[in-house]
């Protein structure tokens, strides 16, 4: 097995060790939690059709204006690694990210969207405000959060669905751990932290 330097995130692999991390941790970034935790969503919902329309809608206005900015700034080369592996890199992503998912869940709630869609529109947006705050002195896990969050929504949908999401989580703090983008209190700093949120979402908001 190669031997990095302790402290030294792994952006180029060495072994197939850090390939199967690498690629855990592009396979399951936090896009795709959005995605799935939508997609879940839309089939969980009375008329699947209309909350395909409303999920799209919630995933453009949450979405779209951060891959924009992320796409430019890489562009530019202000971002240190496309995992944007320094703290510092991550502050204006959350801060355009706690704008946009904002105004999603405004705009869901006002314009009356299914429950599971305002619901998991004020789940993203929380989950990325306290950890767009938290970053500013701290490093937590973007991608635990994600993952964690659509292994909870799964849960209370399909107890089945939920353990494999759940095993995809277990991997994905492997995978974080292992390239060293995190810490284990970061990994498990942001899984306490979505699930808590979508746990506490999902139960109180009627």
């Amino acid at each position: 097995m190669a031997q990095h330097q302790s402290s030294e995130v792994i952006l180029v692999p060495e072994d197939n060790f850090d390939r199967v991390a690498l690629f855990l941790s592009k396979l399951f970034s936090p896009l795709f939690g959005f995605l799935a935790g939508y997609g879940i969503a839309v089939f969980a919902a009375d008329n699947p059709r209309s909350a395909l329309w409303w999920a799209g809608l919630s995933m453009l206005i949450q979405i779209m204006p951060v891959l924009v900015l992320y796409r430019f700034r890489m562009r530019q080369g202000r971002y240190s690694d496309p995992d944007m592996s320094r703290r510092s890199d991550r502050n204006e992503v959350y801060a355009l990210g706690a704008v946009s998912m904002l105004t999603a869940v405004v705009v869901m709630r006002y314009y009356g969207a299914p429950l599971a869609i305002v619901q998991l529109a004020l789940d993203f947006f929380l989950i990325g405000a306290v950890c767009g705050v938290v970053n500013v002195w701290w490093k937590i896990s973007m991608h635990a959060s994600a993952i964690a969050a659509v292994a909870t929504i799964a849960t209370m949908q399909s107890r089945s669905l939920g353990i494999v999401l759940w095993l995809t989580a277990a991997a994905v703090a492997w995978a974080r751990l292992h390239t060293r983008n995190h810490t284990p209190g970061q990994v498990a700093a942001g899984t306490i932290l979505a699930t808590v949120v979508v746990y506490a979402v999902h139960r109180y908001m009627v």
